[in-house]
């Protein structure tokens, strides 16, 4: 008989933050959810489009559908978790249809089971996921700047700042059906996972990103870096959310030395950065 090694089950520290920014209106929204009788936690961001009436509309309509898809999760969402992630966006974006001919929203959500972690994006609200310092994971926006710095006619760095930055061709609600890309990964003790809109990666870099929530809880960073991100943004600054996931393996959050070693990386950081 061979035995298995057994599956590593994290426990998932969490925490988020938004922040309204310069804006007239807070069209972002947030959600973490643990279905009844399951270990998962299912986490979405939301972005509700400013170019569209009733964006946050369309945004909190994601996060309504999201909590009740969650409090009875389909049988799928344990067979299939990726099926049952596309059937969660198809119910998002009739939902927003029913109640608006004008709401439009992002959304980026991640469904975490035992070891794996699965994900959805639709729109450019974004999915990092991080081990030791380094990035192995972003989700691809669905936007003409992507598609520029695919084509090699710009680089990672200056998608942020490009003027085409805010078009998006995929979105929830409106007439096209939702296409959304889907993916999965095995997780680590240890491991980062953020979710956030486009006002958190436009002024918040990867490293400050992770170097932060090691410093920190997850709830304390998710407030220090959207704060951040609107200082940044100046009187324009976007709304501003992140959601912070850590698979936690009991020992507690980092030791003293190793908060004050990054805090003063994200300094040193900081100051060549100006």
């Amino acid at each position: 008989m061979t035995l298995r090694e057994p599956r590593y089950l994290p426990r998932w520290d969490r925490g988020a933050a938004s922040q309204q920014g310069g804006r007239h209106e807070q069209q972002d929204r947030w959600g973490i959810f643990q279905p009844p009788d399951q270990d998962g936690v299912l986490a979405i961001v939301a972005d509700g489009m400013g170019g569209h009436l009733d964006g946050a509309l369309g945004a909190q309509i994601a996060i309504d559908v999201t909590r009740k898809f969650a409090q009875s999760p389909p049988a799928l969402l344990r067979a299939n978790p990726l099926a049952a992630l596309v059937q969660l966006c198809q119910r998002i974006h009739e939902a927003i249809n029913s109640q608006s001919e004008t709401a439009r929203s992002t959304a980026v959500m991640v469904w975490l089971d035992r070891d794996r972690a699965y994900w959805l994006n639709i729109g450019d609200s974004r999915l990092y996921h991080f081990r030791h310092g380094r990035r192995l994971m972003r989700t691809r926006d669905h936007s003409a700047v992507q598609l520029l710095m695919d084509l090699g006619e710009i680089n990672e760095s200056q998608m942020a700042t490009h003027p085409a930055q805010n078009r998006l061709y995929r979105c929830l609600g409106g007439e096209d059906a939702p296409k959304p890309d889907t993916g999965h990964c095995a997780i680590q003790s240890g491991d980062l996972l953020a979710l956030c809109s486009d006002g958190v990666w436009e002024y918040v870099t990867e490293p400050e990103l992770w170097t932060t929530a090691l410093a920190n809880s997850p709830a304390v960073a998710a407030r220090l870096l959207t704060e951040q991100a609107v200082r940044r943004g100046g009187a324009a600054a976007d709304n501003a959310t992140l959601v912070l996931l850590r698979a936690n393996d009991g020992a507690g959050d980092p030791p003293h030395w190793l908060q004050r070693l990054s805090a003063g990386f994200v300094a040193l950081f900081n100051r060549h950065r100006r």
